[in-house]
């Protein structure tokens, strides 16, 4: 019987391990699980993928004031972007900073942003540095609250 492992197998594992870096931990793993799933449903551009990784009462807030609370909400506005501005884009990053503050809530801080269609970088004004109020419900980890600035030559606020 072979062990061996496909390639593609090889490769998946070698990109989640990119990804996780320095979180390791399986409780870690467990809450980096909801960008992974924001980010594929997003590749997708399928809206109600995307409002399915928040929690019911979920909030999203994005520059230019947009602030939007619950699954319809995110779901209304996720499906408008895609229609328009967001339609073809996909999303990226990478966590920098995971910590529990309970044995069912996590923060997340990431740093990636948009890619504009066929782009595998992203552009200075499309980076983003978000944070992630992550809540175990049910058994999965779900995102409860979810904020981005951006970051970076793209950042508009100068100090």
């Amino acid at each position: 019987m072979s062990t061996s492992t496909s390639p593609e197998v090889a490769d998946k594992a070698a990109q989640l391990a990119a990804y996780y870096g320095p979180f390791t931990g399986e409780k870690e793993k467990q809450a980096l699980s909801v960008p992974l799933r924001l980010v594929a449903a997003w590749a997708k551009n399928d809206a109600a993928g995307i409002a399915e990784v928040f929690t019911e009462d979920g909030i999203m807030i994005l520059p230019g004031d947009v602030y939007k609370v619950g699954r319809g909400e995110v779901l209304s506005f996720m499906a408008a972007a895609f229609a328009g501005p967001f339609k073809g884009t996909g999303v990226t990053g990478r966590p920098v900073d995971v910590r529990f503050v309970g044995d069912d809530v996590a923060l997340l801080r990431t740093h990636g942003g948009i890619l504009a269609p066929g782009e595998t970088d992203i552009a200075p004004e499309l980076a983003v540095r978000s944070t992630w109020v992550t809540v175990l419900r049910d058994g999965q980890w779900q995102l409860a609250a979810y904020q981005n600035s951006p970051r970076g030559e793209g950042a508009t606020l100068r100090w």
